[in-house]
C-alpha cells in the first residue's frame, strides 16, 4: 500500500502536507485509535510494509515509562525484520494538547529505540483522530525520504478518517468499515441468544475433547462444514439441536484445527460470519474455539485489532485455550500473517484425513 502525500503552502513556502497519512490510520488499523502510539514501517519505494500500534503510557513527570522504552527497542528489531527503510510515529492521546513537550520527550526516546532501523523518520501528535483535530509535526529526521522530499508542515487540521482514499479503497474491496473505537469490536462479539428456535432452548455445554482424533471427529467436522455451506447459500437461522451439535464439533481441537484453512478458500466470508455468530452464542471452551477461528481468520487477513480482541474473547471463556494465547502471542511480537499460513495447509491434510475436503486455497495471507 502505498499513501500520496500532497503539498500547500504554509507562510512563503511550500511544504508536505502529511494529512493524507494521518488521516489514513484508522482505516489502516481497522478502528480510531486512542491513546496509542502508531508505527507506519516503509520501504525505499515508500510502500507501506507494516503497521503497528500499541497503548501510550505516561510517568507522573510526562516521560515514557520504562517498559514502553524497552518495547522501542523491540520495535527496531521488528522494523528492520520488516524491511522497513523509514519508520513515521503518530501519537494520539487526548490528554495532552499537540504542542506539549511530553511528545518531544516522547519521539526521542522511539527514535533512540528505532535506531536499529534506522531511526524514527517522522513523529506526528494529535490528541484524537476525529475530523477537525489539530495535529503537530514533533519529529523529521534529517535523512532523505521521498515521502517527503520538503520540509514538513508544522501543524494542520485532521482531514475526515473516513472519508480518506485508503478508507474508500478499503471498503470498495473488502467492504469494511471504519469501527469508532475497539470498544465497538468487542461489542461484536458480546453474548447473544443461544438459538433462533422457537421452542424451549437447552443449551448444551460440552466437555473438551482432548487427545488423537476420536471416531465421531470426521462427523463433527462434516457438520460444521455444512454449517459453513449454508452460510453460503444464504441460510443463517440455527436451532438449538445445530448449535450444541456445532458446540461439541469445536471441543475437539482435531476439528479445529482441520478448519483454520477455510480462511483462505472461497467460503473465507461464510466461516467468517458463522465463527463470529458462534463466538457469541456459545460459552467455555466451545468458544474459545469460536473465537480462536475467527481470530486466527483476521490475522490471515491483515486486521491484527480484530484479530487481538477476538483472541481476547477467547482467553476470557476459557483462559488456558492454547492455541489463542499462542496466536495472541505471536501478533503482540509481530510475526507475520504469511509466517503463520503454514496452519492453514496443515489444515487442509487434516481435513482430508477425516473425511471432509475443504476447497484449495484461493487467497494468500497478508504480509
Amino acid at each position: 500500500m502505498k499513501i500520496t502525500i500532497t503539498s500547500r503552502i504554509e507562510g512563503s513556502r511550500t511544504v508536505a502536507d502529511p494529512d493524507p497519512l494521518l488521516a489514513a490510520i484508522p482505516a489502516v488499523l481497522g478502528f480510531v485509535p486512542e491513546r496509542s502510539i502508531i508505527l507506519m514501517c516503509f520501504d525505499a519505494r515508500s510502500h507501506v510494509t507494516a503497521t503497528m500500534r500499541h497503548d501510550l503510557m505516561w510517568t507522573r513527570a510526562d516521560r515514557p515509562p520504562a517498559e514502553l522504552k524497552k518495547l522501542f527497542g523491540r520495535l527496531g528489531g521488528l522494523g528492520t525484520s520488516y524491511g522497513a527503510t523509514h519508520v513515521v510515529a503518530v501519537a494520539v492521546d487526548d490528554r495532552y494538547r499537540p504542542d506539549d513537550a511530553a511528545f518531544d520527550h516522547l519521539f526521542r526516546d522511539l527514535n533512540r529505540g528505532l535506531r536499529p532501523a534506522g531511526g524514527l523518520t517522522a513523529g506526528f501528535a494529535v490528541s484524537d483522530m476525529s475530523v477537525g483535530a489539530v495535529w503537530r509535526t514533533v519529529w523529521r529526521s534529517s535523512s532523505p525520504f521521498a515521502m517527503f522530499p520538503i520540509a514538513l508542515a508544522r501543524s494542520g487540521v485532521l482531514s475526515d478518517p473516513h472519508c480518506s482514499p485508503v478508507a474508500l479503497e478499503k471498503a470498495v474491496e473488502h467492504g469494511r468499515g471504519i469501527l469508532r473505537r475497539r470498544d465497538e469490536m468487542r461489542e461484536l462479539l458480546a453474548p447473544a441468544a443461544h438459538c433462533d428456535g422457537a421452542d424451549e432452548c437447552v443449551p448444551v455445554v460440552p466437555d473438551a475433547a482432548h487427545g488423537a482424533p476420536s471416531k465421531d471427529d470426521p462427523a463433527r467436522l462434516a457438520a460444521v462444514y455444512e454449517a459453513v455451506l449454508a452460510r453460503t447459500r444464504g441460510e443463517r437461522t440455527l436451532s438449538c439441536a445445530t448449535v450444541n451439535a456445532l458446540a461439541d464439533a469445536l471441543t475437539s481441537v482435531h476439528v479445529r484445527d482441520a478448519l483454520l484453512g477455510l480462511c483462505l478458500t472461497v467460503h473465507r466470508e461464510a466461516a467468517e460470519e458463522l465463527w463470529l455468530d458462534l463466538t457469541r452464542r456459545l460459552t467455555g471452551t466451545a468458544r474459545a474455539a469460536a473465537a480462536t477461528l475467527l481470530g486466527y481468520l483476521h490475522y490471515m487477513e491483515g486486521s491484527g485489532a480484530m484479530a487481538s480482541v477476538a483472541f481476547e474473547a477467547a482467553h476470557v471463556a476459557d483462559e488456558s485455550y492454547g492455541l489463542a494465547n499462542l496466536l495472541d502471542t505471536a501478533l503482540l511480537n509481530g510475526m507475520r500473517p504469511r509466517d503463520l499460513d503454514g496452519l492453514a495447509e496443515l489444515s487442509f491434510d487434516l481435513a482430508r484425513r477425516l473425511g471432509v475436503t475443504i476447497p484449495p486455497a484461493t487467497y494468500s495471507a497478508a504480509g
